[in-house]
């Protein structure tokens, strides 16, 4: 028994980790960088007042709930953090591989975005000199001499041709190298990967501008037909798209989220090591959700504390846990 005040015993300052799994289980995974953390317990309590003076006074106190929650933010946004906050169902996958779309054409909508179904939309600008046995049409493919690269005509300008479809090879175009279809040829003097798609007339002649004729957000893939530029829905659409590594969940299609919490003190923190083991917890999202602002988007949660009745009794709830 400790004769006098000790310090070592007063936590200051916190950190720790803290992990989630399966009620019951025995793996689990690791919620990251938490924005803090707290227990609270409380109890309800029905009081019996005397009759036999006007004091009124308490002569019984009796429990009547007990409730016991722990609130947290969660930094990190993986979809295993996000699919319980917002009760999905499941965690998807929906990978987009590299490829392209060519000389396509779309139901446009003046002045609205539409979504061209692909992220990370791009085009490739071969800039080159003289042409020898040309002119290059669109629809003719292109090969590098030194880099093996291919891409497929979608425009063909003074001094340029735009390409997608670029694959092959090294997989990109350099300059100085010469070009190639066929009998066709010509010497490459820059290579413009651009954030852009390609738009040209039915015939090929005339190529759509950007900023004009169309609005685009390349990394989302909408993109907008301005009312007062050329684009037709007859127009010929072309772009290469990047790979994307991509998952989803449904919100809300999960009933409720229960899940056995643990947290662990760091070891080099001021006062005592602990361990908190909530064999139970039912998970809600508590608060705003910032989709803009500044600082870190936090997912607010409370975990309300259930009895798990599957362990021994008077064990039901949780352990607290001093090293």
């Amino acid at each position: 028994m400790a004769l006098a005040s000790n310090p070592d015993n007063i936590r200051f300052n916190g950190t720790g980790r803290s992990y989630f799994g399966a009620v019951g289980g025995t793996s689990f995974d690791d919620f990251g960088e938490l924005d803090k953390m707290a227990f609270s317990m409380k109890v309800t309590t029905e009081s019996l007042k005397s009759t036999r003076n006007a004091a009124k006074a308490t002569i019984l106190e009796a429990d009547k709930d007990r409730e016991a929650s722990l609130t947290f933010g969660l930094r990190e946004m993986t979809m295993a953090n996000l699919a319980m906050a917002l009760l999905g169902a499941a965690i998807n996958t929906a990978n987009q591989a590299a490829s392209y779309v060519y000389q396509t054409t779309k139901a446009w909508v003046a002045d609205l975005y539409i979504d061209t179904g692909h992220l990370n939309v791009f085009s490739t600008k071969l800039s080159h000199g003289t042409v020898t046995n040309g002119p290059f049409t669109i629809g003719l493919t292109v090969t590098g001499g030194t880099s093996a690269t291919t891409g497929q005509i979608a425009f063909v300008g003074t001094g340029f041709v735009e390409v997608v479809h670029v694959t092959g090879g090294t997989g990109v175009f350099v300059a100085g190298e010469v070009i190639t279809s066929t009998t066709i040829s010509a010497t490459l003097s820059g290579v413009e990967v651009l954030d852009d798609v390609v738009i040209v007339s039915t015939a090929g002649a005339t190529r759509r501008a950007q900023g004009v004729d169309y609005t685009l957000d390349p990394d989302y893939g909408y993109i907008r037909r301005i009312s007062t530029g050329g684009v037709l829905d007859t127009d010929k659409l072309s772009y290469d798209y990047a790979a994307v590594s991509k998952q989803y969940i449904w919100g809300m299609s999960a009933g409720s989220v229960e899940k056995k919490l643990i947290f662990v003190a760091d070891k080099d923190d001021l006062g005592p090591r602990q361990r908190w083991t909530f064999h139970r917890c039912k998970i809600s999202l508590n608060g705003d959700f910032p989709l803009l602002g500044e600082g870190a988007q936090v997912l607010q949660i409370t975990a309300t504390v259930l009895a798990d009745t599957t362990q021994a009794s008077g064990q039901e709830y949780y352990k607290t846990e001093v090293m």
